[in-house]
């Protein structure tokens, strides 16, 4: 049986901190910020690109060692520190409020771990060894990045937008969601990894028609 339970978690607008002000802390500030999270970040010091970031007041920043106190209304908080007993006192006193905490590296301290991802738009493919093998992780998400490109992203959207008139005009469930599937199983993303917009178009009105 699996030891973690997978979730995507809404964070829009929940307040988050990230300990660290280094590269590490960038990227882990950036995902947040891309999730329109709210982040705070504790650190003596930041990197230049996160500097710019608080001056831009996209960041929060607490100058100085991490405190329990910063932790006060946090939903999540993540160590991205290189101090064992920092990174340690994190996940104690974050635990014992119920936030939600990872440690980088260090499944061992965390309640819940971050899996690598591929992101091609509202496609997110989430990839989890359960902290065993992260470069299995790394190696299985450049396999996914080869195979999953731009023309995901691009199809979502088609779908998305096809979804809003097909459900106003088809009333019939089960005409619905053979339309919905005849699309997946076309040939309309290679369509348009082609740049076949035209035939795209042309394509996707007779599936439509053929089931309506």
């Amino acid at each position: 049986m699996p030891r973690y339970y997978p979730a995507y978690i809404d964070i829009k607008g929940k307040r988050c901190l990230v300990v660290g002000g280094g590269k590490v802390a960038e990227r882990k500030v950036k995902l947040l910020l891309k999730c329109d999270a709210m982040v705070s970040v504790v650190s003596p010091e930041l990197i230049s690109r996160l500097k710019e970031l608080n001056s831009k007041g996209k960041i929060k920043f607490f100058k100085g060692e991490f405190k329990e106190k910063y932790l006060k209304d946090m939903f999540l908080v993540i160590g991205a520190t290189d101090n064992s007993e920092v990174n340690l006192k994190i996940y104690k006193a974050a635990s014992k409020k119920n936030i939600l905490v990872n440690i980088v590296d260090s499944p061992e301290i965390c309640n819940f771990i971050v899996p690598s991802i591929v992101e091609r738009g509202d496609l997110i493919i989430a990839i989890s060894t359960g902290g065993k093998s992260p470069a299995l992780s790394k190696k299985l998400r450049k396999e996914l990045e080869d195979r999953y490109g731009f023309e995901y992203s691009k199809f979502l959207n088609t779908m998305g937008s096809l979804r809003k008139k097909i459900s106003s005009k088809i009333r019939d469930k089960k005409k619905r969601e053979e339309i919905y599937n005849k699309l997946v199983d076309s040939d309309i993303i290679k369509l348009i990894r082609d740049g076949d917009d035209e035939t795209v178009k042309s394509r996707v009105n007779e599936i439509i028609r053929q089931r309506t």
